[in-house]
């Protein structure tokens, strides 16, 4: 059923009914009012050779209208690929595009001549909006020339380029390397690692290239097929390349080799997130976790990182508790019965000897106020729930409602806290949870 038209030249929401019979189109068809014709032009029923007739009218719209109407004979179209409106000629390409990869291929001759030189035409088209329409419309499909596909990978514009060089099925590995190889237009390396399922061979390609948006696009893609030795590679490169770090680290497929040497360079949150992974094996944590512990030393080994307001009354009641400790070790009950007196000097020192963690460290996290870490430094340093309550509610000043209620027993187990010590370390910003 054709729906009637409105105007949009003058504003006017008139509804123009479309013509019943063919005497009426003919009248429409020449009629002043544009509104008229544009209602004609957009009917598929209509006689062709009026739709014929009307390519030649002297308004855009209504020529667009033509090229889109698939009632439009063929010879109309021939003449319309040549408009001189960008518009009409997009208009045209999306159903031209859409009517080949339908094309009867039972019969000898698939494509008539006419239609696919009119394909052809607009994907050579002088603008890339005609041309982008056609590549948009045939990017996923297999059923269509191979040398047009050819033609519009290799565009000069990467509007048009880009949707063959993602996803065509029609492009074989053979044809992506000679791309590749060929200096490209910049994006285009970045369409071909986007696209499903790309080959190792490609994948290495892409990952020898100094483009970094593709490489990321490339470390981005799931279901790249990436070798371990082209991910060694790329690891190799990337300490004096930044932007390539997190999608490494993040790669979800990554040999234990190229994690280890990646912990050697990533920035610390980054270092956290290696830390947490779940696939790599014992021996590769073990390293990972080296690495992380050599840059907590970094970070709060240097005197310029200590807190230079501790440092004296500290280091001397440290000396006093070491010399105590040696004698006989620090209890659970001496750091309570000194909260308890508020000797708060003595217990950060007897917190820094059981965990035998740097003193500023200690000092942050209990500035720090974030209970989850809080606790994690009192079971580092074996205290009771009961007395990591203690800690968190009167020596670090922790808010009651956030605060481990006595009795309550930790909420992480010893990897959680560990977890949880070198997030901090790194200087993971966001709550953590075990």
């Amino acid at each position: 059923m054709i729906k009637s038209a409105r105007s949009s030249a003058d504003g006017s929401d008139e509804t123009v009914a479309p013509p019943r019979n063919y005497e009426e189109a003919k009248v429409m068809a020449r009629h002043p009012d544009r509104r008229r014709r544009v209602t004609v032009a957009s009917c598929p029923d209509v006689a062709p050779e009026i739709l014929y007739f009307m390519v030649d009218d002297p308004d855009p719209e209504v020529r667009r209208q033509i090229a889109a109407n698939p009632g439009t004979p063929r010879q109309a179209d021939g003449k319309l690929a040549n408009d001189e409106e960008p518009a009409v000629r997009s208009a045209l390409a999306a159903k031209i595009a859409n009517l080949v990869p339908h094309a009867d291929r039972t019969v000898a001759k698939p494509y008539d001549d006419l239609t696919l030189g009119i394909l052809e035409q607009l994907a050579r088209d002088q603008m890339p909006m005609v041309r982008q329409v056609v590549a948009e419309v045939l990017k996923g499909e297999a059923r269509i020339p191979p040398h047009i596909v050819q033609r519009l990978a290799r565009d000069i514009e990467i509007v048009v380029a880009a949707p063959m060089l993602e996803f065509s099925p029609i492009l074989a590995d053979a044809d992506l390397l000679e791309i590749i190889g060929s200096r490209p237009i910049p994006g285009a390396l970045s369409a071909i690692s986007r696209r499903r399922g790309v080959s190792g061979d490609v994948a290495d390609s892409l990952a020898r290239s100094d483009d970094d948006d593709a490489v990321i696009e490339l470390l981005n893609n799931p279901t790249a097929q990436m070798r371990e030795d082209t991910l060694d590679a790329l690891v190799d490169r990337a300490r004096a390349r930044p932007r390539l770090h997190e999608p490494l680290v993040r790669h979800p497929v990554l040999p234990s080799r190229a994690a280890c040497k990646l912990a050697t360079f990533v920035a610390d949150n980054l270092l956290t997130v290696l830390a947490g992974r779940k696939d790599l094996d014992e021996e590769t944590l073990v390293t990972v976790r080296q690495a992380v512990h050599e840059r907590l030393a970094e970070n709060y080994g240097g005197a310029d990182a200590e807190d230079v307001r501790h440092r004296a009354l500290i280091d001397r009641e440290l000396a006093t508790a070491r010399a105590m400790h040696a004698k006989t070790p620090i209890s659970e009950e001496l750091i309570r019965r000194s909260i308890d007196y508020e000797h708060w000097t003595f217990v950060k020192a007897a917190l820094i000897i059981l965990t035998d963690l740097p003193l500023s460290f200690v000092c942050d996290v209990l500035d720090s106020k974030r209970p989850e870490v809080i606790l994690a430094l009192c079971r580092k340093a074996k205290l009771s729930a009961e007395a990591a309550a203690m800690v968190q509610r009167d020596l670090a000043g922790v808010d009651a409602l956030s605060a481990l209620s006595p009795g309550q027993g930790y909420p992480f187990d010893d990897a959680g806290m560990q977890n949880l010590l070198d997030a901090f370390i790194l200087g993971d910003p966001a709550p953590i949870r075990s």
